[in-house]
């Protein structure tokens, strides 16, 4: 009897610290808002800190503050090997609720003069939660300078 009680504690031992940090790991995520964005943009920034490069990026609740670069490849013909169209730091400001999915819809660009026009008046959607959509123009550097500057 004495051998199945330490077996059940030391099972319990193991398991409790697993089933512990899985739940903080899972419970943490379930909790955080989070910003997506489509696969020609690249977030490079949230508040001035370096962020890995994924489609998805944790974001704090509060104000905050997204660098985002445009990038995407186009190819005129078959037989050209195609050319990027890349845009400068490009800004979006959010002020992020506790528990949201944030996501960034660009227009249907099928073009490098579809993107170029994009670049020249970079307005985007931006959904949360799926539900509603809001136009959102991306600010430049100059742009959000002079934005800050006004306040």
């Amino acid at each position: 009897m004495k051998l199945l009680s330490t077996k059940t504690n030391a099972v319990k031992s193991i398991i409790t610290p697993a089933i512990i940090s899985l739940s903080l790991l899972f419970g943490f995520q379930v909790q955080a808002s989070s910003l997506t964005v489509p696969d020609s943009l690249i977030v490079e920034t949230v508040n001035g800190e370096n962020v890995s490069f994924d489609s998805t990026i944790g974001l704090k609740r509060g104000q905050q503050l997204v660098e985002i670069n445009y990038r995407d490849l186009f190819q005129d013909n078959a037989d050209d090997s195609g050319y990027w169209v890349r845009s400068k730091p490009l800004y979006l400001t959010l002020n992020v609720a506790k528990n949201q999915r944030y996501e960034i819809i660009t227009p249907t660009i099928y073009s490098a003069e579809d993107a170029r026009a994009f670049l020249d008046n970079p307005q985007v959607k931006l959904t949360v939660n799926g539900q509603h959509h809001d136009d959102v123009e991306l600010l430049s550097q100059a742009q959000l300078l002079t934005q800050l500057m006004l306040k």
